[in-house]
């Protein structure tokens, strides 16, 4: 069974440093545009996941489509093989997170990809 969680940009800023392996999708709403975002994060390495069908996927109300970390994995894997991602620094990641804390309407789930 896949572990989700909603969390606050506070929560993912104390969890990440003691994450091996995990997935954050993050959605808000800005004045001119939707911030969304997936973080894929492996042991030190953290990735940007560009796409849009998987993010709208994860932040849906009814979780039905992904039931097992093996279906997310696979779903991650093929963003990986269709480069529809970018490594990203960690101090980027900490930066959007502090900006983040500034709102009221930040969407945050966490999937736990650990075993």
């Amino acid at each position: 069974m896949l572990h989700r969680e909603i969390l606050s940009p506070e929560e993912v800023l104390e969890k990440m440093p003691n994450l091996s392996e995990g997935l954050f999708a993050i959605r808000c709403q800005l004045a001119n545009k939707t911030y969304q975002v997936i973080i894929y994060k492996y042991e030190e390495d953290h990735f940007l996941i560009e796409n849009l069908a998987l993010i709208n996927v994860l932040l849906e109300e009814r979780q039905s489509f992904f039931g097992t970390p093996e279906q997310l994995l696979n779903e991650i894997e093929m963003s990986f093989e269709n480069n529809y991602y970018q490594p990203i620094s960690k101090e980027w990641i900490n930066l959007d997170l502090n900006t983040l804390k500034l709102l009221n309407n930040v969407e945050i789930k966490f999937f736990d990809l650990e075993e």
